[in-house]
């Protein structure tokens, strides 16, 4: 598992994520994550939101969600599988953090390379998308192109934590009129389905879709191949 960690100057790093707790006794929304520091030289507790602000805002956005080496309890809390939550409460608390455990938890982290632009090929590019933009709750398109090239782009703003380029192209169809910011009052989306479908990828603004069920209703995109791009904030 990987994220994008969003600082409070505006700045961002990619971690590896080694472990996801929730502190119920503080807050509904008091979860956190492990992760390395900016320079990779100690973990760290990491909120999924930002500290003392009115809303919530997220500081991290998983864009790589495998967790093949984590063990998960019920709650979907965990961490990868040669540590746990005792030992990261203690040495979270250290100033000289265990040099072994650094060492393990840099060999596992050998070999990951971030895409910044991504094309949606398999199912999982399909989960990682999902949980970048939250299934694109409170999402709303505010620009939109169709480029010389035959791509269609868009940009949507509104996710928690980021924005979001993203291109479709190859046997085009689209319909947005529905959410369309000049033509509707409520631009904005509640949820999504990304779905694949004889050759074609397709995203629409409503959850648990599938292709018999979109009419003009619904705005949807339909091509051969989508690529994004996420914008941290």
């Amino acid at each position: 598992m990987h994220a994008i960690i969003c600082q409070e100057n505006g700045s961002h790093y990619i971690s590896m994520v080694f472990g996801y707790y929730r502190d119920r006794a503080r807050s509904y929304y008091a979860d956190y994550w492990i992760v390395w520091d900016s320079k990779k030289e100690r973990l760290i507790k990491w909120p999924t939101f930002k500290p003392k602000k009115k809303f919530l805002e997220k500081q991290i956005l998983i864009v790589d969600t495998d967790q093949n080496d984590w063990k998960l309890n019920q709650d979907g809390e965990g961490c990868v599988n040669f540590l746990n939550r005792n030992l990261l409460d203690s040495i979270m608390k250290e100033n000289n953090q265990p040099q072994n455990i650094l060492e393990q938890c840099r060999k596992i982290d050998k070999g990951y390379t971030y895409d910044e632009v991504h094309e949606i090929k398999t199912q999982k590019d399909i989960e990682d998308l999902d949980w970048i933009t939250g299934n694109f709750h409170d999402a709303y398109i505010a620009k939109k192109k169709l480029q010389d090239d035959g791509k269609l782009y868009l940009k949507f703003e509104g996710i928690w934590g980021c924005d979001l380029e993203v291109w479709f192209w190859g046997d085009l169809e689209y319909d947005m009129s529905s959410r369309d910011s000049e033509l509707v009052d409520d631009p904005y989306w509640f949820d999504s389905t990304i779905l694949f479908h004889d050759g074609f990828v397709y995203l629409i603004d409503e959850e648990d879709m599938t292709v018999e069920k979109i009419t003009t209703d619904y705005c949807y995109f339909k091509a051969r191949h989508m690529e994004y791009r996420v914008i941290p904030k």
